[in-house]
């Protein structure tokens, strides 16, 4: 994965820039100065690669649809507890937490959470949030960190938004195990995001030769691609313990659930997992 000279990744400064540029409630105190001439450069590339596979969605719309639209189940859930892994400069903590009721824990390696740290102190309003009893920063790992045994005693949404493409299927399913505990402890509900390689855009006949060079140059890249469908990843956490699985596709969605920039079509997947005894947490009404 790309890094800048602070060894933060170049994905997660691009994901803080959009956030900034959609104006997301908390997104000016916790996005870093790079991300700005991160996100320029990336658009920019991004006009030619659309040139080459004019399938492709918008990136930053990708983004900011796959954000709104955990928002929007997240505050469909009723839970008064969220835990945000890999959480990056998200700024759903600085957001959420402004609410008393509201408890925000956000997990991430330990450099990253320093980083976040520095960030939020740089500023009144990141100071503020940082002050805040209901809002934590935790150094952890996802893949030993039981959660049952961490947060147990409340009703609780956990996210990983833009993680679960990095890992393997078998590095997935004890991941997965671990939140289902937790979910069917609290009746809580668990949000990601996972795109199947059978719903990503084709690409043009040039860009598949582009793609087959670079993978020959420079190896696959980060995501860890395998052959699930939409239903086979659904099958898999539904046997991880989860009762209900719902996903939803972006673009399905996006005038229904009132997300930003609607018109722009978005085709991300959002998986909605709860405990068998939980309904449905989807509405037809926009927030």
């Amino acid at each position: 994965m790309d890094t800048n000279k602070d060894n933060v990744a170049v994905s997660a400064l691009y994901t803080a820039g959009t956030w900034q540029w959609a104006g997301l409630p908390g997104a000016d105190v916790v996005t870093p100065a790079d991300s700005e001439r991160v996100f320029s450069f990336v658009n920019r590339y991004m006009v030619f690669y659309t040139f080459l596979n004019p399938r492709t969605f918008s990136l930053r719309h990708q983004l900011l649809h796959r954000h709104t639209a955990i928002d929007y189940l997240r505050a469909q859930s009723g839970c008064t507890r969220t835990v945000e892994v890999a959480c990056g400069f998200s700024p759903r903590g600085a957001s959420v937490s402004a609410d008393p009721a509201q408890e925000y824990i956000e997990i991430d390696l330990p450099d990253m959470i320093t980083f976040k740290e520095g960030q939020l102190q740089k500023s009144a309003e990141g100071r503020e949030v940082l002050a805040r009893a209901n809002f934590k920063l935790r150094s952890d790992n996802i893949l030993t960190l039981d959660f049952a045994a961490n947060f147990a005693d409340r009703r609780t949404a956990v996210i990983t938004e833009g993680l679960m493409m990095y890992f393997s299927r078998e590095q997935q399913l004890p991941i997965w195990q671990s939140i289902a505990r937790l979910v069917n402890a609290t009746e809580g509900v668990y949000l990601f995001d996972y795109i199947p390689l059978s719903e990503e855009p084709t690409r043009s006949w040039l860009g598949a030769i582009l793609h087959f060079f670079r993978v020959k140059l420079f190896g696959k890249g980060d995501f860890a691609y395998d052959q699930r469908d939409r239903d086979d990843v659904a099958q898999d956490l539904r046997a991880s313990g989860f009762g209900q699985v719902e996903s939803f596709s972006t673009g399905e969605i996006a005038s229904l659930w009132n997300l930003p920039q609607a018109n722009v079509p978005s085709r991300t997947i959002i998986y909605c997992c709860s405990a068998s005894s939980t309904a449905p947490l989807a509405t037809e009404e926009p927030i």
